[in-house]
């Protein structure tokens, strides 16, 4: 009884202990759970503990995949013929990711494939650890490194997962040394029987003590300075990501490389902002992530719930959207009155504006109208009829801003008379007065305990949209303006119909955009470009009085903003948002097909891995005959018998006669040759025993009547 009790607390222990990987990774990968990832090391462990075989082991952790990772995936259940031909196509192009070395193409979905065999692994070692070894230090040591790791070189804070780590590990290096000691043939195994409660409660006694003392007492500051920032830069660890549109926003700055992979065409009359959501909580590192249970379901043709301008002008015009790939979000121009799509269901953000489907979308059609931009009508706003606690929402900024962000806000708008002017003073300051430099090789990360605008406004001065729009958004909440933080894409690059009636304009990674937009009563949320070398595409409205004289400014769109924009981009007028893009794999074929006509194609590479993965199967399967083959090689050169004896024990143990702990090798040599009906395991038994306890301390080979002995038990064995 005591030792099936020990037996299911090293379980629970054990399945505590794996679990600690498991929490970080489902964290940094944004699963909805980790529970069912837990259920599978649970179910893992237990079969180990039970001594499953392997042939029936193997077919149930690989059914256990293929069901967890569909719970996670699969949109049609995991039961669907869709998921079964998806599950293998994710991993076999997951495969021939990594053997071709193309990291940024592997799929998440296959990452947490690869992840679930891994644990598949750390199950089996665990087990084998604490049944077999009846130690636990090593996976223990490898758990702490990962944690240690994870909390260095991520976001997760491991400072709680390393203190149950160690916990559950001693826990688990006490049980398993309490087993070895209770042992019949230990000296100490009756004592520890008579005195086994006052020992274990002593042994929990003290851990809690250490705990508490961990915990409790002050710690002493590190001497050395933080090494992390130079090995990440050893690394190249988070120094320069790729252009794209990504939902996290958390940390930005830090150079970003070009991505020209198209994401959508845009067949419209003219340029767009394509908006895809806005953020409004600055941290001082970048903007937070806000879960909202604010969600507003609505069909195909209905009424778009998110309306940015109070007054549009103008008939309905169409923008038609065609994904490369299928999205699973979709991206709108301002003045958007309907989504038409064969994607029937909608769902809104209203916290982020964000619009999602219910699956994916690849094709879609916009009705549209013109929003307006009156700048009369916006500089004569009034302010005063905005809630307090709209105003508030909009002008949050951290306590821990720098006072000089707020005092040049004032000093560059001190001569303006208007919200509107004071916005444009701003605006005109970021992206023409020559102050500051776009680039996105050049932008620098921000350093720990600095603020990221504060860092642009005064040190650095260079960067690219992210830079730009949040010091913006920012520098207007000083002065009380309500404003927030806009991303999607630039118009992109257009091409005139045969008609030229409209034109397609093509949106790639490099289109990726932020800016900020502002609140005006009457107007509704207006958007505003401060990054230097851009321009807004949408149109505002001179005065009627000062429209003949007062001339054009680079970030004030003439009515001329309304038509196709048919000139090419100017090439540094691609822009790197503080997102990871994905890519297209469909593309860069095509360019390393032109740059290397003789690529080896891609199955080429699946040749090795199958004859790899043929030979391990065969070895696992066939590793008895291969124990025993080797064993009779070994014979015919006449080697030592001690070591052959050895040898001969531990093929033994590969088919199954496995010598416990309880017993002497007399005893397991008697049971053996009574399952085999033979007494020749005895014979070299007795013979090995006169060799150990004999007086001369020379090693003899093998006779010609022990390798006979030898051989008929290894040919038993076979049968």
């Amino acid at each position: 009884m005591k030792k099936k009790l020990s037996l299911i607390l090293l379980f629970i222990l054990s399945v505590l202990l794996i679990s600690e990987w498991i929490y970080p990774f489902a964290e940094l990968t944004e699963l909805s759970t980790a529970s069912w990832i837990i259920l599978f090391i649970t179910l893992s462990l237990a079969s180990f503990f039970t001594h499953l075989r392997y042939y029936w082991t193997i077919p149930l952790h690989i059914v256990m995949i293929y069901v967890v990772a569909g719970i996670y995936y699969a949109k049609d259940g995991i039961f669907s013929g869709q998921w079964f031909s998806s599950f293998f196509q994710i991993t076999f192009s997951g495969f021939s990711d990594m053997v071709q070395f193309r990291p940024s193409d592997i799929s998440m979905d296959f990452i947490v494939i690869v992840f679930l065999i891994a644990l598949w692994l750390l199950s089996y070692i665990t087990t084998y650890s604490i049944l077999r070894k009846q130690r636990i230090m090593s996976v223990l040591i490898l758990t702490v490194s990962y944690l240690a790791v994870i909390n260095t070189f991520t976001d997760y804070n491991s400072s709680w997962a390393i203190v149950r780590t160690v916990l559950e590990g001693f826990l688990l290096l006490h049980l398993a040394l309490t087993s070895r000691i209770a042992t019949p043939n230990r000296l100490n195994g009756n004592s520890l029987k008579r005195n086994g409660i006052i020992y274990h409660a002593f042994i929990l006694f003290l851990l809690a003590v250490f705990v508490f003392s961990s915990l409790m007492l002050p710690k002493k500051a590190p001497i050395w300075p933080d090494p992390v920032p130079v090995i990440r830069d050893a690394l190249g660890i988070n120094t320069t990501r790729t252009v794209g549109y990504s939902e996290d926003d958390t940390e930005l700055g830090g150079a970003v490389k070009k991505d020209n992979a198209t994401v959508f065409k845009a067949r419209t009359d003219n340029g767009h902002y394509w908006r895809v959501e806005s953020k409004r909580i600055y941290t001082g590192v970048g903007w937070a992530n806000e879960k909202s249970t604010e969600l507003q379901q609505f069909s195909s043709g209905d009424n778009f719930p998110i309306q940015l301008s109070e007054e549009t002008v103008g008939e309905a015009k169409t923008a038609e959207i065609s994904f490369e790939a299928s999205s699973e979000y979709v991206p709108y121009p301002y003045g958007t009155q309907a989504i038409n799509s064969a994607v029937d269901t909608f769902n809104a953000n209203l916290t982020t504006e964000k619009i999602t489907p219910t699956n994916t979308i690849k094709n879609y059609t916009i009705e549209l109208k013109t929003p307006v931009y009156n700048i009369e009508t916006m500089q004569k706003a009034d302010f005063s009829t905005l809630p307090d606690s709209f105003v508030s929402k909009y002008t949050q900024t951290p306590s821990e801003l720098p006072k000089r962000v707020a005092t040049l806000a004032n000093k560059i708008t001190k001569d303006a008379d208007s919200i509107y002017d004071k916005t444009k003073a701003i605006e005109s300051y970021l992206s023409a007065s020559g102050e500051f430099t776009y680039s996105t090789d050049d932008a620098k990360e921000t350093p720990n305990g600095a603020d990221y605008v504060d860092q642009f406004l005064f040190e650095t001065k260079i960067g690219y949209c992210d830079n730009f729009s949040t010091s913006m958004v920012v520098m207007l909440r000083t002065l009380g303006i309500p404003t927030r933080w806009a991303k999607g894409y630039t118009p992109g690059e257009g091409e005139k119909d045969a008609k030229g009636d409209k034109a397609t304009y093509t949106i790639t990674n490099n289109n990726a955009h932020s800016w900020p937009e502002v609140f005006f009563p009457g107007t509704g949320w207006v958007p505003f470009e401060p990054t230097a070398t851009f321009s807004n595409p949408e149109n505002f409205q001179e005065p009627t009085t000062e429209t003949a004289n007062k001339p054009d400014t680079p970030n004030e769109s003439s009515s001329e903003a309304s038509k196709p924009d048919t000139t090419e981009k100017a090439p540094d007028q691609t822009d790197g948002s503080s997102s990871t893009g994905e890519t297209k794999q469909a593309e860069q074929a095509k360019t390393d097909k032109a740059n290397n006509p003789l690529k080896i194609p891609s199955w080429i590479w699946w040749i090795p891995v199958v004859l790899i993965v043929a030979i391990i199967a065969a070895a696992v399967i066939f590793r008895r005959r291969i124990r025993s083959y080797l064993l009779l090689r070994t014979l015919k050169k006449n080697p030592i018998f001690s070591k052959t004896y050895i040898k001969l024990l531990k093929s033994l143990a590969s088919y199954g006669y496995i010598r416990q702990s309880s017993e002497t090798l007399r005893q397991f040599s008697a049971r053996v040759d009574t399952e085999l009906g033979t007494n020749n395991f005895s014979k070299l038994t007795k013979i090995h025993e006169s060799n150990i306890y004999s007086l001369t301390s020379e090693e003899r080979n093998v006779t010609t009547d022990e390798v006979n002995l030898f051989i008929q038990i290894i040919t038993l064995l076979t049968k």
